[in-house]
């Protein structure tokens, strides 16, 4: 008999001091919050069955998030406010849940919908960024509030252009910039149904 499965997709922070846990220590801190809530997640078949989470576009250590992104399958239907306040609950304040959304089976995942990340620089008070910086395709500078530039990165075809380290190597190479004091991904750019 086939079980029915009911899926989310969940945005949560990872602020300091937990932007330095690994992708595999955030994976187990779901894992643990979810069995905490008593949330009936579903688990995988085999010898080492595990929950049914997936965690496409994991943030580089070190860097900061407001829009963490991972889906998740439960057996059992949830309105989204609870599944949100229950997980809420179960986790400190920096790694707070923001948004649920419940997914029918036809959704494609968010690595399908997902088109771009911004990310915020903060780069030391003493240095301000130039008007015109010469940047990678597919990256794109919103603004230049001071030395904490808000910075695009979209996605082209097949390649992704999302890792904020990398743009930081290549401005200090080409144009002088020091390393940020801090860098925080601020939103996800998701294609809208209607192909918006």
């Amino acid at each position: 008999m086939a079980v029915e499965k009911f899926r989310y997709r969940i945005q949560h922070c990872k602020l300091a001091p937990f932007h330095l846990l690994a992708h595999l220590d955030v994976y187990r801190t779901w894992e643990r919050a979810f069995r905490r809530a008593a949330i009936p997640v579903l688990y995988s078949q085999g010898f080492n069955p595990r929950p049914l989470f997936s965690f496409p576009f994991a943030t580089p250590l070190g860097i900061e998030s407001k829009a963490e992104c991972f889906e998740v399958f439960c057996g059992e239907p949830l309105p989204p406010w609870e599944l949100q306040e229950r997980l809420n609950r179960e986790v400190p304040e920096e790694l707070a849940v923001t948004q649920v959304q419940a997914l029918a089976s036809f959704d494609p995942p968010v690595q399908r919908v997902l088109r771009g990340i911004v990310y915020t620089f903060f780069f030391p008070a003493s240095w301000s960024p130039k008007e015109e910086w010469t940047l990678p395709e597919g990256i794109t500078v919103y603004s230049l509030a001071g030395s904490s530039p808000v910075v695009s990165f979209l996605f082209k075809g097949e390649k992704v252009l999302w890792n904020p380290l990398k743009l930081v190597a290549f401005l200090e190479t080409n144009s002088g910039c020091p390393f940020p004091r801090r860098i925080v991904r601020e939103r996800l750019l998701l294609w809208e149904r209607n192909g918006g």
